[in-house]
């Protein structure tokens, strides 16, 4: 039996159908869900673009109340491409993350899960996660499955399988 479900999001549709399956778990077997996401500070544009429903994570983050952000990009390609001011492009980051981990969160919620909690971290994102997963004590992951085919992620890597390769604890991977 589980004691306690991490779940990793970075906004995109698998993530989300991963939230809902450790939401899911979690309301079954009534244990506690932590709702991760890594901050990608320094990272390429073009890797942090690939973030579902960026266009709309943006605008969303700017009309949060006490938010007074002039030029506020459209796309979170611009956020990231564009020069910027260092702590401007830090607080829409973290602003970003924020709006991804509440999103999370409450989707958990509404499906049942009762104890839900939330982290972030930054740095290397598999590394991230399994640090996150370890602090909340979880000993069960649960994360989304780019759909990479065999030799891109050979390439590439993933995410997701460093993660089933390096944690101590199940992971589940949803497609």
């Amino acid at each position: 039996m589980k004691q306690h479900i991490f779940v990793a999001t970075d906004g995109s549709d698998t993530a989300m159908r991963a939230v809902d399956l450790a939401a899911e778990i979690a309301a079954k077997f009534d244990v506690p869900l932590t709702v991760g996401h890594v901050l990608h500070f320094g990272r390429p544009a073009e890797e942090l673009a690939r973030m579902a429903d960026v266009e709309h994570m943006v605008e969303r983050v700017g009309k949060t109340p006490g938010v007074n952000l002039p030029n506020l990009p459209d796309t979170m390609l611009n956020l990231f491409a564009e020069t910027r001011a260092g702590d401007e492009s830090i607080r829409l980051i973290t602003l970003v993350g924020d709006d991804i981990l509440q999103r999370g969160a409450d989707r958990a919620k509404d499906l049942g899960a009762k104890t839900v909690k939330t982290s972030s971290s930054q740095g290397d994102t598999a590394d991230a996660i399994l640090d996150m997963a370890q602090e909340a004590g979880a000993d069960m992951i649960v994360i989304g499955h780019r759909g990479l085919g065999r030799l891109k992620r050979a390439v590439l890597g993933s995410v997701a399988q460093k993660v089933l390769n390096h944690a101590e604890c199940t992971v589940v991977s949803v497609r």
